[in-house]
């Protein structure tokens, strides 16, 4: 198992860290304002809070403060889960931040796309138990964030108390409607995910898929109705960071916080070893193939037609902001 832990610091390029102060009890580690992380050394618990609004989107920035926070939980020896979450009720995350792509900086894209490479090395291969608490939409990067954790759990929905409209997340990778294509390795983390034909159809059809039909594919592994508890974990309540406070009774993110319970009592040696029995390959995969990864993507991304789709579709984006 050293040597294991030894080889996988080695090749995923992780960054020393000193530990985290010590507390009693809470302890807030923030990265900056785009990620919100507290751990709960009783627990062994963390939460990593994406908080970049509107939706989460993945810039350079965000993905490299997503890492960080990663990277500073996981040198507490101490914490063993994480729940990766969002500030937003209706968005987990948007996926990648479409202005890095719109005439990019020919300098600035590849080390976007490094920066994204690197969430997956850290994310998809995190020591530590990863528990993805979907409350929103997550559509492309943001389904890639929900696949490379552990375990997830998503919202059935809730009702607007005003309006009376119901809100009803979706996932998925939906990239052929915006008119590009999902990375090889993220298509691949669909097809281990769920399965060679039902990923097969997904991404030809860039399909999102409701919460009902997410669980039915295997896409999520746990729904659950938005509607009050009555009580709340008095663990979860410190966990949370100000800033999602009153979702203390949230169902999905006691759910989450429960399924984090069960990964950190399990023996951290067996939980890891066994982990990265199924993910070991494909991140060392990734790793040896980055470069050739990233000039495919520049290349993909810069040709005319790809950036003809682009820029209608934030025109589009822009126009129905207008609207509201």
């Amino acid at each position: 198992m050293n040597s294991l832990r030894a080889r996988a610091h080695l090749l995923f390029g992780r960054r020393s860290h000193q530990s985290l102060a010590p507390h009693q009890h809470l302890s807030p580690a923030v990265a900056n304002d785009l990620v919100i992380s507290t751990v709960d050394e009783n627990s062994g618990i963390a939460m990593l809070t994406m908080n970049r609004p509107p939706a989460n989107s993945l810039s350079m920035e965000m993905n490299e403060a997503i890492c960080d926070s990663i990277k500073t939980i996981e040198a507490n020896a101490k914490i063993q889960s994480v729940i990766l979450s969002s500030t937003n009720p209706k968005i987990f995350s948007a996926g990648l931040d479409v202005t890095e792509l719109v005439s990019p900086d020919k300098d600035r894209l590849p080390r976007f796309w490094n920066s994204l490479q690197q969430v997956y090395i850290d994310l998809y291969g995190s020591r530590l138990a990863t528990v993805a608490a979907i409350q929103g939409h997550a559509p492309a990067a943001g389904c890639f964030l929900a696949m490379a954790c552990d375990y997830r759990v998503m919202s059935a929905g809730d009702i607007n108390s005003d309006t009376k409209k119901k809100h009803v997340p979706t996932i998925g990778l939906n990239e052929t409607q915006l008119g590009i294509a999902a990375p090889p390795w993220m298509g691949q983390l669909l097809v281990r995910t769920v399965g060679f034909r039902q990923a097969e159809l997904a991404l030809a059809l860039g399909t999102l898929f409701p919460p009902e039909q997410a669980l039915a594919v295997g896409l999520v592994d746990d729904i659950v109705p938005h509607q009050k508890a009555e009580s709340g974990e008095d663990q979860l309540i410190d966990l949370l960071p100000s800033q999602i406070k009153d979702q203390a009774l949230n169902p999905l993110l006691q759910r989450a916080y429960s399924q984090a319970r069960i990964y950190a009592k399990i023996p951290p040696q067996a939980r890891v070893a066994s982990k990265m029995v199924t993910r070991e390959e494909h991140i060392f995969r990734m790793i040896a193939k980055r470069d050739e990864d990233t000039q495919h993507f520049c290349g993909f991304v810069t040709q005319k037609a790809v950036q003809k789709n682009l820029s209608a579709y934030v025109e589009a984006l822009k126009n129905k902001s207008a609207k509201k």
